[in-house]
């Protein structure tokens, strides 16, 4: 619209197909969040429960969850979806699955610490002491008292998800077309950067906001959840 050629019916003007960019960017927000929640949620379900594990049960099963992390975090996440994805070929479903497998190992160590703490409380010998069940031990002691940083692992794991998608994207082996991408647009845009800026400022901005204001969340979140934590 700030072009000479430009008008309102187009805002943020069209992509070298023709197609609205505003639109673009604003379903390109949706397919970020479902893939940066996706792929938490399925990385925050294998991490949360091999932590709680091997905190709460200890001896082998924590020698080998440690070993499974250890394993983990010798892997390089990008080099390893840019191989899997390459092979397997580049999709939604796909990114979605290989971000939530390689990303669980953060919430690991996190639940891991926060359930050998948890663990020594009085409240869970309590427990122990009066009969109670492991399950109902770790569904009712152990998990309440976790969920605090379980919500600041999973929003930063979001927003991690949510960059390494669109770092793949820009590789070309991301989510494919026509569904739009912000890596992708900022790709497209590349060879018409310096006479058209835009193209890559408009998704690298929309990128960078989404991250933080899923941080900014995360950190409301935990003030709620744990009021003491308030300064």
């Amino acid at each position: 619209m700030w072009d000479s050629r430009g008008s309102w019916e187009h805002i943020l003007g069209t992509d070298h197909l023709g197609r609205d960019y505003l639109s673009r960017l604003i379903y390109g927000a949706r397919i970020s969040l479902l893939i940066g929640i996706g792929a938490a949620l399925i990385s925050g379900l294998i991490g949360t429960v091999l932590g709680v594990a091997a905190g709460y049960f200890g001896g082998r099963v924590d020698m080998v969850v440690t070993f499974m992390i250890t394993v983990r975090l010798s892997m390089p996440v990008v080099l390893v979806a840019l191989a899997v994805v390459a092979i397997v070929g580049g999709s939604l479903q796909v990114v979605i699955m290989v971000l939530g497998f390689l990303l669980w190992d953060r919430f690991a160590v996190v639940m891991r610490s926060s359930t050998l703490q948890i663990r020594s409380m009085d409240y869970v010998a309590a427990a122990q002491a009066v009969g109670c069940s492991t399950t109902r031990i770790l569904t009712t002691e152990i998990m309440p008292n976790v969920v605090n940083n379980l919500i600041v692992i999973a929003t930063l794991e979001i927003a991690h998800a949510i960059i390494l998608e669109a770092a793949l994207s820009f590789l070309g082996l991301g989510v494919q077309p026509p569904l739009p991408s912000w890596g992708l647009m900022v790709s497209e845009g590349k060879d018409m950067m310096l006479f058209e800026p835009w193209l890559i400022t408009i998704p690298g901005v929309a990128l960078f906001l989404l991250v933080l204001a899923i941080n900014l969340l995360g950190d409301g979140a935990r003030d709620i959840t744990a009021p003491e934590n308030r300064n």
